[in-house]
């Protein structure tokens, strides 16, 4: 198998770096966010965190990955995530770029200074600079207390602060900030380098002051790289420079500006990789939909701004850039100034150039906590851990991950004179090979942390310290497979020759759903990655026996090989004894006719003590290939019945369904009886073997008939079923269909009342009537129409007709219309020789009075309904042609008067 080599390079550790471990293994930030870092390198979200910060943040663990306490930069939480002792008000900010810096004591495993720097955030907020605190994690029963508080280091200072080991024989730290020459307010160009020793703060720092650098955007952080000859300092709009850092004294050198290829140019986190060889640069646009972009330079470049590489580039605010104790580097991507997102980002291989550094956008999940702008800063020299995995490209990586099985190969240069000491997970190893080891046919249980420490012959260098972490997957646990198959092709069924699902091996081996299968014709096939492409429809080349190969890849990517057993019995296809098997049609309201079939009771009923399968085709049935099952609708069809016995056929049947028709007929949905008149006769549709009549009214059903026909009396609904009747050798089938109706109530219309307005130019009246039917109006007997309502009706008597619609009869009523003629001409020629009132006789307003008076108001006469009316005279005599009033006082009360002309 192929072989990874990984190179232990070598540098110069500190005695932080020989001694400490997991000082980093836990972070907290954000809102309510935190991480954990495993020994194999995984990663674990915390949600027990109690900070809520924008920006600023910092942690620390013990040796052993235990958490001790973090911080905002104003209230200190121990490890159990309570305030500690005098742990408030500290003088911090949130919205500080980093806040605080959490720095052990020197010889001292209890002592810890917390470095803070303030900011301004609004008028009237009072930046208090740089300060310290002194956190004692032994007091107050181990639970941690503030001893010293807000000692003040400058009045004034950036946002930004970072620490580095000095070296490992003087086992000092240096803590480094940005700010004015004097600590005041003003423009920031001097780096001042306080060094932490074993006897406390030297509070003299060693002040690096650059004349030409005029800073005075606060913000950004500040960084150095794990050796500690490297420093960046990223202070957004004011720009980004990086210098050389000499961690024996303090002093910075060769300052340069690097120019950002990018429209989002304001710089903010920033992060080295292991080694030092790359710089990661996070910018921003600051704009109101903000993007934001991951840069790469090569800091080993002739011109390091030409180098840069363009990472990643997306719609996001300012974030945060840390390297972590597993050598990836972490990125928050938050939207906005005060919207965040659940994830953390991953830069997987940050010592290899450009693209392969292999960035993965929202790769942790933080378990619904909110990552903000900001994650803990650390002294740097906890990350001298130099790259332990050399890739073919020269690059290295951190982590190696091999299949169970592979091999693998620890090595470092061989040094005279040196000891080495090797160990795997904190458990010491003899290796007598010193310098590298080799492990053959790697186990699971060879998987873990693999340290080494070399000591080396002159006790004036320090010790180097190589570290790699080994991931070994399990490869897939298999078996020899066979598939024993009925030659059932449509050419064939005796050649011993037939088409396969080769998937059918391994399908009912419970082996887990992730594991991958590819088939080959031989082992030298699989050595060419020569894979079967058509597993399913595969022929077998070899007649009735052939071996082939497989092999099985998991989810790790990691294979197993195996051998697959072909075996081809010759078959006959026979028609199963039970078979046709009948329905009835289910679609009616489609030409084509179809049914359903059970085919589980066809199955249990006819293949009780097999495995049986159903399918359209030969070859569907050969490779188990749409399987049909369960309520099977289909037009009338042979299937084929696959029989198996443990994943082994056992033969091939036919079986047909026949789909026998069901009537096909229409009858109306409505209809009426007459309540009052009557009953319904219905009539069914004819030629059909059987008739069934239902009432179906209130949710029952009651049969009320049995032939093609049926008198109802009652409204209501009900329900007419027609049936074939088909014999087969079993039963009688009765196919059926059914069609509901209702039948409505209807009646002659009983008229409740007429409203008449009439003595007008536009006489109208309106039949108001009820009853169960639709009915309609009329006032001849001949023409009807829906509406009642009649109008410019001359007056007089007429008769109202209401027909009901669906013939139940007509009801009629006689009306009078009041009116009177506007002239008449009584020469005894028969016309109008009489002036009377219309619509009245000794029937109709019968006990009316009829007054006549001349122009001047004088009585002529007085005429009554039932008589011919006023024929022009008065005692005998003939009135002069004139207009003439009247007054009428009818017997209903109504009282009108009017005019008329007498004509001679």
């Amino acid at each position: 198998m192929k072989k990874q080599y990984l190179i232990l390079f070598l540098s110069i550790f500190s005695f932080l770096q020989v001694a400490a471990q997991r000082e980093t293994s836990n972070w907290y930030f954000g809102y309510g966010a935190g991480i954990q870092f495993n020994d194999n390198g995984s990663v674990t979200a915390l949600t027990d965190g109690k900070l809520n910060t924008l920006e600023g943040c910092t942690s620390i663990s013990d040796a052993s990955g235990n958490l001790l306490a973090y911080t905002d930069g104003i209230t200190v939480y121990n490890k159990n995530h309570q305030i500690v002792q005098n742990g408030n008000g500290l003088w911090g900010d949130p919205s500080s770029t980093q806040s605080a810096i959490i720095v052990p004591k020197p010889e001292d495993p209890n002592i810890y200074y917390i470095f803070t720097v303030d900011t301004s955030v609004v008028e009237g907020d009072p930046d208090f600079g740089l300060n310290y605190s002194v956190l004692d994690i032994s007091q107050n029963g181990g639970n941690g207390a503030i001893t010293e508080k807000n000692k003040k280091l400058l009045n004034d200072s950036s946002e930004k602060i970072a620490g580095v080991i000095k070296d490992c024989f003087e086992q000092s730290i240096w803590v480094i900030t940005l700010a004015s020459e004097a600590g005041a307010v003003g423009f920031f160009n001097t780096y001042h380098c306080y060094e932490v020793s074993a006897a406390g703060i030297n509070t003299n720092a060693v002040k690096n002051t650059f004349p030409d650098l005029l800073i005075s955007d606060p913000r950004g952080y500040l960084k150095l790289s794990s050796d500690g000859t490297k420093m960046v300092s990223a202070n957004a709009y004011d720009g980004l420079f990086v210098y050389d850092f000499d961690p024996k004294t303090g002093i910075l050198s060769n300052q340069l500006q690097l120019t950002i290829p990018s429209s989002n140019a304001i710089p903010y986190g920033v992060e080295f990789s292991t080694e030092g060889h790359y710089l990661y640069v996070h910018t921003f646009n600051d704009e109101e939909i903000s993007n934001a972009s991951l840069i790469q330079y090569d800091l080993f470049a002739s011109n390091i701004s030409t180098s840069a590489v363009v990472i990643d580039e997306r719609a996001a605010y300012r974030g945060a850039l840390q390297m972590a104790e597993n050598g990836k580097i972490y990125r928050t991507t938050p939207k906005n100034y005060f919207e965040g997102t659940a994830y953390l980002s991953v830069i997987n291989n940050p010592s290899v150039k450009g693209l392969a550094a292999n960035y993965v956008h929202n790769a942790v999940s933080l378990n619904g906590k909110t990552a903000m702008q900001g994650l803990p800063p650390f002294i740097q020299s906890f990350f001298n851990k130099i790259d332990l995995i050399k890739n073919s490209d020269g690059s290295t990586s951190t982590t190696l991950t091999i299949c169970e099985k592979e091999s693998f190969i620890l090595e470092v240069d061989e040094y005279s004179g040196a000891r080495y000491e090797w160990e795997k997970d904190g458990i010491p190893l003899i290796n007598p090979n010193n310098y590298y080891l080799e492990v053959s046919s790697a186990s699971l249980e060879d998987a873990g942390k693999y340290k080494l420490k070399i000591t080396l012959a002159d006790p004036k260098e320090c010790p180097i310290i190589g570290e790699s972490t080994i991931v070994i997957n399990p490869v897939p646990i298999i078996e020899n497979l066979q598939i024993i198959q009925c030659d059932i092709d449509e050419d064939s069924t005796t050649d011993g020759i037939t088409s396969l699902n080769l998937e059918q091996a391994y399908l009912l081996k419970n082996y887990p759903e992730d594991y991958t299968f590819s088939f080959f014709e031989s082992t030298t096939a699989i050595t060419n990655n020569q894979a079967i492409l058509n597993p399913i429809g595969y022929r077998n080349t070899t007649p009735f026996h052939q071996i082939i190969y497989y092999t099985a890849t998991n989810e790790f990517g990691c294979s197993s090989e195996g051998t697959l057993e072909i075996t081809v019995q010759a078959t006959t296809i026979n028609t199963n004894n039970e078979s046709p098997f009948y329905t009835c049609q289910s679609n009616l309201d489609t030409a084509e006719i179809v049914g359903v079939f059970d085919l589980e009771q066809i199955r249990q009923n006819s293949y009780p003590a097999i495995n049986a399968t159903f399918y359209t085709s030969l070859v569907d049935a050969s490779l188990e290939q749409n399987e049909i099952s369960g309520d099977y609708t289909t037009p009338s069809i042979n299937l084929y019945v696959r029989l198996e016995k443990d994943n082994e056929c056992q033969g091939v049947e036919s079986i047909a369904l026949i789909v026998n028709a069901a009537p096909s007929f229409t009858f109306p949905e409505e209809h009426y009886v007459c309540t009052d008149g009557e009953y319904l006769d219905l009539v069914a549709p004819s030629g059909y073997d059987s008739y069934e009549w239902k009432n179906t009214t209130n949710n029952s059903e009651v049969v009320i008939g049995e032939s093609p026909t049926i008198t109802i009396s009652e409204p209501g609904n009900y329900k007419l079923t027609l049936g074939y009747d088909y014999s087969t050798l079993r039963e009688t089938l009765i196919c059926t269909n059914s069609v509901d109706f209702t039948v409505y109530p209807s009646n002659r219309a009983q008229i409740e009342n007429i409203i008449i307005k009439d003595i007008s130019d536009n006489n109208t009246i309106e039949i108001l009537v009820s009853g169960d039917g639709d009915y309609e109006y009329s006032l001849d007997g001949i023409d009807y129409q829906s509406n009642s309502n009649f109008s410019n009706l001359e007056p007089g008597f007429a008769t109202v007709y209401v027909q009901d619609k669906k013939g139940c009869g007509i009801t009629e009523d006689e009306i009078s219309i009041i009116g009177y003629p506007k002239f008449f001409s009584p020469n005894g020629d028969g016309t109008n020789d009489y002036w009377q009132l219309l619509g009245v006789n000794e029937i109709y307003q019968a006990d009316s009075e009829i007054s006549i008076f001349d122009r001047f108001g004088t009585l002529i006469t007085r005429i009554m309904p039932e008589s011919k009316g006023w024929n022009g005279t008065t005692n005998g005599i003939n009135v002069p042609a004139s207009d003439y009033w009247f007054k009428v006082n009818l017997e209903d009360g109504r009282v009108f008067t009017g005019h008329f002309a007498l004509k001679r």
